[in-house]
């Protein structure tokens, strides 16, 4: 099963690094038997959702799929997933991270900005993860997955709804178009886009309470080239474009913006 390209950014953790290496991880379902996925590279993107600041980083995965359907994963967290003909269900556990109120940098990037200053941080928290994806067409699925904070629950839930196409497979090369729009309540959307009257009065910024609804739309093509049958190499680029009321926030200084990722991957 060829997944589309997952641009999650919900977490509070601007660029979320480990996701845009998702593919890689969700490619080694379709294989027989236990399969071990490593990876790494470089990736593009912003601060935090709205921010107008880039920053490229290092990636790096692990994933780990089990022929009877369970899987550990830095990229996909804990947990199961099997297939009927062309359904497939899976659930988990998995991290949503954290977003600082000023640059604080680590391996992966900031996670966050001296623009967020007086806006607290928001601290990460561990999420149940439900998804599905249906195969229409060879080549061609939808998918949606569900994520619902376990611990923080203040911090909101989101539902994301996408559809991927293969566009060229032959030989040794793969390019994939995916794209997908996430939805988040009203916990989800204050938490990441809104300003309380505390907040506003600590940074300056106008109080603004967005009400549920979608908040981000998304587009992205990859292309992976096979080196052998252990390793592969994908390039990828994307954007990002925020919707509804998530793009009125104050702490939103730029709607549309890019995201890219280079890496390497080996499988055995």
């Amino acid at each position: 099963m060829k997944s589309r390209i997952h641009l999650k950014r919900g977490a509070a953790a601007v660029l979320a690094l480990p996701a845009l290496l998702a593919p890689l991880a969700q490619a080694e379902e379709a294989k027989p038997g236990n399969v071990l996925t490593l990876g790494g590279g470089i990736a593009v993107g912003q601060r935090y959702s709205g921010s107008d600041e880039n920053q490229v980083a290092p990636v790096l995965g692990i994933d780990y799929a089990m022929a009877n359907g369970f899987y550990a994963s830095t990229l996909r967290g804990l947990g199961y997933g099997r297939s009927f003909d062309k359904l497939t269900l899976n659930a988990g556990i998995g991290v949503r991270g954290e977003r600082k109120e000023k640059d604080t940098q680590k391996f992966g990037g900031s996670s966050g900005s001296p623009k967020l200053r007086g806006m607290g941080d928001i601290k990460g928290s561990a999420t149940a993860l439900f998804g599905a994806s249906y195969a229409i067409a060879e080549g061609f699925e939808i998918s949606t997955r569900l994520e619902l904070p376990i611990s923080h629950r203040e911090n909101g839930k989101t539902l994301n709804i996408g559809a991927s196409g293969v566009l060229y497979n032959q030989g040794r090369d793969t390019v994939t178009l995916s794209a997908g729009t996430s939805f988040g309540d009203a916990k989800y959307n204050q938490t990441y886009y809104g300003v309380s009257d505390v907040q506003s009065a600590n940074s300056g910024y106008r109080a603004y309470k967005p009400k549920s609804g979608l908040y981000e739309a998304e587009v992205g093509i990859s292309w992976e080239r096979k080196l052998d049958k252990n390793w592969s190499v994908t390039s990828m680029l994307g954007a990002t474009t925020l919707l509804g009321d998530a793009k009125n926030s104050p702490i939103v200084f730029r709607k549309t913006s890019p995201t890219g990722a280079l890496y390497a991957s080996y499988s055995y």
